[in-house]
């Protein structure tokens, strides 16, 4: 079962379910995912994921320089949402 959703693209980031259809859609033990760039509008990445060390190996894997683009992670266990906001890619790591 693929349980990864794709990113929105730029035009269509309406069409990501909330997180309300995504939590019930992936189970109660499992956690939504959000991956934010700093002065971007919407998601870069929506996601079910298993938990916090999972949420951060995917955004390890999947953004370049991640700990370099000194991120801030947010989980709200009562909601079961994960938060990593990042800085945008400098030049020179594009």
């Amino acid at each position: 079962m693929n349980e990864r959703l794709s990113p929105p693209s730029r035009h269509s980031q309406n069409l990501v379910p909330s997180s309300h259809v995504l939590r019930h859609a992936v189970g109660p033990h499992r956690f939504t995912l959000q991956v934010r760039v700093r002065g971007q509008m919407g998601p870069a990445c929506h996601m079910a994921c298993l938990g916090l060390e999972n949420a951060i190996h995917y955004a390890e894997a999947e953004f370049p320089a991640f700990a370099e683009r000194n991120p801030w992670i947010g989980l709200d266990s009562a909601q079961r949402q994960i938060w990593i906001l990042l800085d945008p890619e400098e030049e020179s790591n594009k």
